[in-house]
């Protein structure tokens, strides 16, 4: 029997993160339109220096740029979290990557956090507050 080797394609370690974190979602019809949704509760399950997988009952959209208000300082990934994630005024910014309903008609959302020295349009991170 052949042996297979799977390679383990994530940068960082996913930890267990089993704590209430919020979000907003920031939408935008038209450049320069962009509005940004109420805070949306949410149950984080992993985190790593580069994402968050966490169950909420509102779906945002794929590609959706979402600010998460969690509390990732007293994580023993910190340090890696802040070198590596663009964080404004105390959010971590990401992008909806994935989305799996789950069997109790909850959805799991992955975000991807987007890379600190990224820019956005400063039209997106003034709905950052």
């Amino acid at each position: 029997m052949e042996k297979q080797s799977f390679e383990e394609k994530r940068e960082f370690l996913r930890y267990r993160y089993d704590q209430p974190i919020s979000f907003k979602v920031i939408s935008s019809s038209r450049p320069g339109q962009e509005s940004i949704s109420r805070a949306l509760d949410a149950v984080a399950k992993n985190l790593s220096a580069c994402g968050v997988l966490f169950t909420s009952r509102f779906i945002p959209e794929i590609s959706s740029i979402v600010a998460l208000e969690m509390d990732y300082r007293t994580t023993r990934i910190c340090r890696e979290l802040e070198e590596n994630a663009l964080i404004i005024n105390n959010k971590v910014v990401g992008k909806v990557v994935r989305i799996e309903e789950d069997e109790n008609g909850l959805y799991g959302v992955g975000v991807a956090f987007i890379k600190r020295l990224s820019r956005l349009p400063k039209s997106i991170e003034s709905l950052i507050v």
